[in-house]
């Protein structure tokens, strides 16, 4: 982009980014308590397959709601599409109270999955049009780590309080408190509605944004990939208990949260290049320190912790790379990140049954070179991101 987008300021208003951090986080909070919900479901006694399939039909409905903001970001009313979404999420959760069959299951979570890509795509609209998007991005993981954490943490309660299906009414609830402020929503895309696509500026959709969009996905199987297997290679990098290394675990997630302070305080002053860069060689510096250089619960714990900072920084500069370069491809970040997460859950499992540790190891840094490969040589060396007007 080359300059401010002609309605900026209201794009910042604090209201504004308030709620839309609010449809962002609700809408995609089934998937990031999965664990808690899938106890949800342990009375039905159903196979892991079963379950794993039920999860899979939440993330496929988030990534196909959110890359179809390409299409109609620009080309429909913003808060018809709320409307309709955060309606068809309440009415989801709420039928999960009653429906027990597993392939009702499956249509509900995929119903509630497109519906939350919906407000996923509203937040990456907004953001794309906002004057200090890294700022914003920095925000929302914060608070959003803080949401997983309490809901992970009261999930017993919960169950003990509203019984085995209490998470999904507790989440019809959240979708219903967003319903009153929907005006606080813009009403579209800065330009006309409807207007046809040749009337965006090529500013606005530059080729650099294709390798910055593609380098969502080794970052993601990177992030997804060790995230998942932390036990893993707690026992076997660290030789740590699986209370230690849980304990690790938690205390690193905790922490995670200053990846979003640093990336909040540093905002603009450096550009783009650098921070991507040195967060690429710190979280590769991490990831062998880990591997190779755990020798007791301390230096692990201080090994992952650095490594999830890093990734939470390199996340709210990669989504600033892609709005700079093409903001129209901001929704597309989503399912490209969803993709990373299927292929990194699933190859870095292969390839520590098959390859050890070591294999992980070179998995994980050769996505980080990948990573690296597909983001800095297509930064603006001199880029400064727009800061909000005051």
């Amino acid at each position: 982009m080359t300059g401010p987008p002609p309605t900026g300021p209201r794009f910042d208003s604090l209201p504004r980014l308030a709620y839309v951090n609010g449809l962002f986080i609700i809408g995609t909070l089934g998937t990031l308590i999965t664990p808690a919900m899938l106890e949800g479901w342990a009375q039905l006694n159903w196979s892991a397959t079963r379950l794993g399939t039920v999860a899979a039909m939440e993330l496929a409905g988030l990534a196909v709601g959110s890359l179809s903001g390409l299409y109609w970001q620009r080309r429909w009313r913003w808060r018809n599409v709320a409307l309709v979404s955060i309606v068809a999420a309440i009415a989801g959760n709420a039928a999960c109270l009653i429906v027990k069959d597993f392939a009702g299951v499956c249509v509900l979570r995929g119903l509630v999955g497109v519906s939350g890509g919906l407000l996923a795509a509203l937040y990456s609209a907004v953001l794309a049009n906002a004057r200090s998007p890294g700022r914003i991005i920095a925000v929302t993981t914060f608070i959003q780590i803080g949401v997983e954490a309490a809901f992970m943490f009261s999930t017993a309660s919960v169950f003990e309080w509203l019984g085995s299906s209490g998470l999904f009414v507790l989440m019809a609830g959240l979708f219903i408190a967003l319903l009153p402020f929907l005006t606080l929503l813009p009403a579209g895309w800065p330009i006309a509605l409807h207007a046809d696509a040749s009337e965006v500026e090529v500013s606005q959709g530059s080729w650099r944004g294709y390798p910055l969009l593609l380098s969502f996905v080794p970052f993601i199987v990177v992030q997804t990939g060790v995230y998942t297997f932390l036990g893993q290679f707690g026992r076997l990098a660290a030789h740590l208990s699986v209370a230690a290394t849980l304990h690790a675990i938690g205390i690193s997630v905790v922490l995670s949260s200053l990846g979003s302070v640093a990336a909040y305080c540093l905002n603009d002053r450096i550009g783009l290049r650098l921070p991507i860069g040195s967060a690429v060689l710190l979280m590769t510096g991490m990831l062998f320190g880990m591997i190779l250089g755990s020798r007791s619960a301390a230096s692990f714990l201080l090994y992952i912790s650095l490594l999830q900072i890093g990734w939470i920084f390199l996340n709210c500069y990669l989504y600033s790379a892609l709005i700079d370069a093409n903001n129209l491809l901001v929704p597309a970040a989503t399912p490209f990140s969803t993709l990373g997460s299927v292929i990194g859950a699933s190859a870095t499992g292969y390839v520590l049954d098959r390859g050890g540790i070591i294999g992980s190891l070179t998995l994980t840094v050769g996505c980080m070179l990948l990573t690296a490969l597909l983001t800095i040589p297509f930064l603006r060396p001199h880029h400064r991101v727009r800061l909000p007007i005051p």
